[in-house]
């Protein structure tokens, strides 16, 4: 009985250590073929940014672009989102993301880590990036732009349409005084403005507009104080592009009884009853059309893909139940010209 026993312990012993041996001689030949341990083949994309998520604005905007790529293109995205004040993090994040060996497409933005993209992506002259929302500045680099002062013209038209129809748009006080409230003093929030302003001028040439800067992308209470103050000052309307700190500016929009425009996403729905609009900065399928070409070894490097009113890059998306028809039919016409080149929105960029 005891030699039963032995035997059959012989047996279970050299069919495990069978096993042991196929199991690592297996693993070797995927580790040699390049694929992953479940069999994927996939397309990898890393994003590290330099903003936080739940902005329900430009970052959001972005992300939503990623997943999409995610969902329908069967990519796989890492997004690695960081502070707006936190160029330390952008630049570890950025390196870490190149030197993957596995990563097909760096994929980063805004504006403001332009200058750090610059410094890396010469040192992977092999690695593609992507940056949205600024200009290629590398040979390995594409870049994505958008003319947000036509974008921003067209809510300048209409903050001017509100203010001067007060018996159209019961929270207005017919002041003649529309606001714009940036985040951070850079040339994208001055571009911005300058659009903005031409855009409400377009209207009524003398009509006021009053620009602020909040002094912060992250900070809501500074865009909520700065929104307010330019309002106790008679603003109607204030239209925010402060990213995160500008729904602070929505919020005293609500607050004070007057009307707040929404930027980059859809805000309509965000204080409801006092958002008649938001300007609409097409990241997400911008991206999302950008990663597809990668996969596919289409997307073309070292240039600038530019998004504007005429392509679908930049809109206003406006509440139909706020906006009566006459007015909605006023920006769709200005939305026309600026698209076929009648008029030239004024630009921080060409002064």
């Amino acid at each position: 009985m005891k030699k039963s026993y032995r035997i059959i312990s012989l047996v279970l012993t050299v069919l495990l250590c069978m096993a042991l041996f196929v199991g690592c001689g297996g693993s070797n030949d995927e580790a040699d073929s390049g694929e992953s341990s479940g069999g994927d083949d996939k397309f990898v994309v890393y994003a590290p940014l330099s903003g936080e998520l739940g902005d329900e604005s430009f970052m959001d905007s972005a992300n939503r672009g990623l997943e999409w790529a995610q969902e329908e293109l069967d990519c796989e995205v890492k997004v690695i989102p960081a502070s707006t004040d936190d160029p330390q993090a952008w630049d570890r994040n950025l390196r870490e993301a190149a030197q993957n060996p596995d990563v097909d497409l760096v994929v980063t933005g805004g504006t403001v880590v332009a200058t750090t993209l610059e410094e890396i992506a010469p040192d992977f002259p092999d690695k593609p990036f992507l940056i949205f929302d600024a200009e290629s500045n590398g040979d390995n680099v594409t870049g994505i732009s958008y003319k947000q002062n036509e974008g921003a013209f067209l809510a300048g038209a209409l903050a001017a349409l509100i203010t001067k129809n007060p018996d159209q748009f019961p929270n207005a006080t017919g002041s003649n005084t529309v606001a714009i409230v940036g985040g951070e003093d850079i040339p994208v929030g001055r571009d911005f403005m300058a659009g903005f302003e031409d855009g409400a001028k377009y209207i009524d040439p003398n009509i006021t507009v009053d620009s602020r800067f909040a002094g912060s992308f992250t900070d809501p209470q500074k865009g909520y104080d700065t929104a307010m103050a330019a309002i106790n000052d008679g603003a109607d309307v204030v239209y925010q592009c402060a990213g995160p700190a500008g729904l602070g500016v929505l919020k005293a929009a609500a607050e004070s009884g007057r009307y707040g425009l929404g930027s980059d996403s859809n805000q309509n729905h965000l204080q409801e009853g006092y958002i008649p609009a938001s300007v609409i900065k097409a990241v997400d399928q911008t991206v999302f059309d950008a990663v597809k070409q990668a996969k596919e070894g289409k997307l073309e490097a070292g240039v600038t893909i530019m998004g504007d009113v005429s392509n679908g890059g930049m809109n206003l998306e406006m509440d139909e139940e706020m906006v009566p028809e006459e007015f909605r039919q006023q920006i769709e016409d200005i939305k026309e010209k600026i698209a076929s080149g009648e008029i030239t929105p004024a630009s921080y960029f060409d002064e």
